[in-house]
């Protein structure tokens, strides 16, 4: 393929950092055996002059892409997490020259398609999932065909693959400490219906809690991805302070499905609805700036994403993948302590 006049390959950067042009390539793939400041100085370097890899030729002398395929989950609804897991997946995978291409999907049959049909071409070095359930087949079939991936979420299958995930144990177990502080007798879960491993994993661990610390829980499940479950959860939790034994305390996945529940509250006119601890899964700022009073946990959705891109890239060039199985830790947002 002949260049276009005046546009700097790969023989520009060797001449222009004074490196040799196998340096320079190992340089831009984030090669770990060179000096950081080698590296540095050759990225440093090709930003300044606007080099750009010809794709063609890097899938030509090496067999790669540099390209990673990240397949989303369209349904999800916390807020913020689809832009802020783009951009630190993005940003980590461009300091090793990689490009991400996203593949949103709205269901699990339209996303296997999508994943094989991505591994069949050869149009991407590897793939990151998300939403993974505890027997997922596309975990299987990745295994099977031994393509480089990393999954946002755990599975429970006994072959080892690389993943980061939400430390949901711990989630839960700082929501309960929040409980008993506030001495919640009634507590009520809202969660999804949908089949993640981790939605599995947050009813399994809040029913053991309640069990353990003899607090009344009941869990109200609404449907994953349908349209209207917002009014759903306000309409619902107007009715909340109408029961014999009212709810003290709430629990939600997301902040949005907290917002729902505050704003219904809210709406009641009930004056103390306020004092009801509710706590949340927190993704994004907005919570605190339109509900103080509700406590936010909160996840680093940005950081994930660096995450998952660090881990696939490790992966690709050779990690195991036991050693490549990491969690988030959660935080309790001090914004309503203000």
């Amino acid at each position: 393929m002949v260049q276009p006049p005046n546009r700097p390959t790969l023989k520009t950067l060797a001449e222009l950092t004074g490196l040799s042009q196998s340096t320079v390539s190992l340089a831009l793939r984030g090669g770990k055996n060179l000096k950081t400041e080698t590296r540095d100085r050759v990225l440093k370097t090709a930003k300044e002059i606007g080099y750009v890899p010809d794709r063609a030729g890097v899938r030509l002398r090496t067999g790669r892409t540099n390209s990673i395929g990240l397949i989303l989950d369209g349904r999800e609804d916390s807020i913020g997490f689809t832009r802020y897991l783009m951009h630190g997946i993005s940003t980590e995978a461009h300091k090793s020259n990689f490009n991400v291409n996203v593949y949103p999907q709205f269901s699990r049959a339209e996303s296997e398609e999508t994943m094989l049909r991505l591994v069949r071409s050869g149009l991407v070095d590897g793939i990151i999932l998300t939403h993974t359930e505890p027997q997922d087949r596309r975990v299987k079939l990745l295994l099977e065909m031994d393509f480089p991936f990393v999954t946002h979420g755990r599975t429970e299958l006994f072959t080892e693959h690389a993943y980061h995930d939400f430390n949901s144990e711990k989630f839960i177990d700082l929501a309960f400490e929040i409980f008993t502080a506030r001495k919640v007798k009634n507590l009520l879960a809202i969660l999804s219906d949908s089949y993640t491993t981790n939605n599995s994993l947050v009813k399994r661990l809040f029913e053991d809690h309640c069990k353990q610390m003899e607090i009344n829980g009941e869990v109200f499940e609404y449907s994953h991805g349908a349209e209207g479950h917002i009014a759903t959860l306000r309409s619902m939790s107007m009715s909340i302070l109408d029961q014999q034994a009212p709810v003290d305390g709430i629990l939600c996945e997301n902040e949005l499905d907290a917002i729902s529940v505050a704003t219904g509250l809210r709406d009641t006119e009930y004056p103390g609805w306020k004092d009801i601890a509710l706590v949340t899964k927190q993704t994004s700022d907005l919570l605190p700036a339109l509900y103080p009073s509700v406590i936010g946990i909160k996840e680093t959705i940005y950081d994930s994403g660096v995450e998952l891109a660090r881990l696939l890239i490790a992966l690709m060039n050779g990690d195991a993948p036991a050693n490549l199985q990491t969690l988030s830790e959660p935080v309790v947002d001090k914004s309503h302590l203000r």
